[in-house]
């Protein structure tokens, strides 16, 4: 990932996604609304950061996942948000960091819908294969994404 700059990374789009994610969370703009407890919140944190800092990778910050975040997420949104993920993905492959910025934003994404995270291979077409082994409708709905983004 060191070769790799920040602006060569689309945050905004990253952004995008998440800020649809958040118009439709029952919490939105609402007291019940943590930012520091919820997922897509860490997510948006890590843009930010990434943003500001002009840094791709975060050491460690793939430890500091929100594991309590239960609030129920939308299939279609999240995907759409990981589709976004895949696009920005640079294969990284053997020099694939679990601290980079796209991975802690899918990582967040992933724990979001599926409350595990799929092993990324730093590869988009090794992971849509691994998404579809283990859950099919999520690599329809990735597949489907991945497409629209294309046109």
């Amino acid at each position: 990932m060191a070769t790799v700059k920040v602006e060569e990374i689309n945050l905004a789009a990253l952004e995008t996604q998440l800020d649809r994610i958040c118009q439709g969370c029952d919490l939105y703009n609402s007291a019940g609304c943590k930012e520091s407890q919820c997922l897509v919140g860490f997510a948006r944190k890590v843009l930010s950061f990434a943003a500001q800092k002009k840094l791709l990778d975060i050491p460690g910050a793939s430890k500091l996942l929100p594991t309590q975040d239960f609030k129920p997420y939308y299939p279609e949104q999240v995907a759409g948000a990981i589709a976004e993920t895949c696009r920005q993905c640079r294969q990284c492959r053997d020099n694939h960091s679990p601290d980079c910025v796209i991975a802690l934003v899918r990582s967040a994404l992933e724990s979001a819908l599926l409350q595990e995270t799929i092993d990324y291979p730093g590869s988009v077409f090794l992971y849509l294969a691994r998404i579809k082994e283990q859950h099919p409708q999520l690599a329809a709905l990735l597949a489907r994404e991945l497409q629209k983004g294309r046109t």
